[in-house]
């Protein structure tokens, strides 16, 4: 299992929105809250996220034919 700090997160957030892939919206609260949702222009990553995610099933198939097991952690 993957742990990620919330300082890296921060970090990696603020640079998404840097490059106007994020937005990030800032709820005047007394327990702060942020939110970051994708702007039109992260959206269209989309392209590139299922082109890789098809990659990766294909590769997947590949290895398992090859009789190499693969455990997936998905739902984790």
């Amino acid at each position: 299992m993957y742990s990620l700090s919330q300082k890296v997160l921060i970090q990696q957030l603020r640079e998404l929105e840097k490059d106007g892939l994020v937005c990030r919206y800032v709820y005047q609260q007394m327990l702060p809250k942020v939110e970051y949702s994708l702007t039109e222009y992260g959206i269209t990553t989309y392209k590139i996220v299922d082109v890789m995610c098809s990659w990766g099933r294909e590769n997947i198939k590949m290895r398992q034919q090859q009789g190499e097991e693969i455990i997936l952690l998905e739902g984790k």
